[in-house]
């Protein structure tokens, strides 16, 4: 269809075809009817007509449904919750149902990051204007604005548990949640990652969509899952305060409520579980990195978390 608007749109041989060429013609310059036209395009098909004339990247630009559809935009909080489909086709690792995780389907690591559709072209991926980066991770529903980072580490210390929180009060966006969690997994393959989706996003059609408004979180219900993925093993109760500082935010201040939950909602933040295990041999790692430049996006910020007080678990 993107290709047929091109055609339509540009080539001189079909503008001269009579009524027909002329109606079309009316209808692609017509900024109104042309935004509904697009609204019938897919993500990747509409990032592909914003390219082709400068007309038409303006349309898309300010036309506030083609950037909810885009995912640049967050949606009325009316909107079904959905997760973006066309990150979880580039970047499977980050959009998979935490329950799929088990002993023999363990979680994602950083030697995993050599199968992504990033290798293929980085260049591409690279960009510092490259679309993915401003992408909202996950839209409609009440609007995420906190990732909850929750660390694990295991030594012969035992198993411990810290956890930050990242503020994002324009949406998760997926050039933080890619320069944070490539970051954790830089110096060490075995590092593992996880974002704690809710699982109900994978219990509609089959691409993350939920058919209905999504009912409030229970406040436990992250807390059932870890036990899930780390069986007899309990976690902390409630949360520590803590304080975050990025290039992307400044500011710092507390998100928990006096009954220990983030800003008063669970349905406002997302969880990212990261894990590795302290080698006894060998405690201080100096080698190279594992993730060379090739994946360091020219947009890259630096994302620094202060985590709580490490407690057993």
């Amino acid at each position: 269809m993107s290709e047929f608007l091109y055609q339509s749109f540009s080539n001189p041989r079909a503008r001269r075809g009579g009524d027909r060429q002329n109606a079309s013609q009316l209808v692609l310059n017509d900024p109104k009817l042309l935004s509904r036209i697009l609204s019938f395009l897919d993500i990747r098909s509409l990032l592909s007509v914003q390219r082709m004339t400068r007309s038409w990247h303006e349309i898309i630009a300010t036309t506030p449904s083609l950037q909810e559809a885009l995912f640049f935009k967050f949606p009325s909080p009316n909107a079904p919750r959905i997760l973006n489909p066309l990150l979880r086709e580039v970047w499977p690792l980050w959009f998979k149902s935490p329950s799929s995780f088990n002993k023999r389907r363990p979680r994602p690591k950083a030697a995993d990051f050599r199968f992504l559709k990033w290798t293929q072209r980085p260049s591409v991926f690279r960009r510092p204007n490259a679309s993915w980066r401003k992408m909202l991770a996950i839209s409609g529903g009440t609007q995420i604005t906190a990732l909850k980072v929750t660390l694990h580490t295991q030594s012969w210390l035992g198993a411990q548990e810290s956890q930050g929180v990242f503020l994002c009060p324009d949406g998760l966006r997926m050039g933080a949640l890619w320069d944070l969690t490539k970051d954790w997994c830089m110096f060490d393959e075995e590092a593992t990652f996880m974002v704690n989706w809710d699982e109900e996003l994978f219990s509609g059609d089959g691409r993350g969509k939920v058919q209905s408004i999504p009912k409030p979180v229970d406040s436990g219900r992250w807390k059932s899952k870890l036990r899930k993925i780390f069986p007899g093993k309990e976690t902390k109760k409630g949360f520590t305060e803590v304080s975050l500082k990025s290039a992307s935010s400044t500011s710092t201040r507390s998100m928990y409520s006096d009954n220990g939950s983030l800003d008063g909602s669970d349905e406002r933040f997302v969880e990212l579980t990261l894990s590795y295990s302290i080698d006894n041999q060998d405690p201080e790692f100096n080698g190279p990195p594992v993730l060379g430049l090739e994946f360091q996006s020219e947009a890259y910020e630096k994302v620094s978390i202060s985590y709580g007080k490490t407690v057993p678990i």
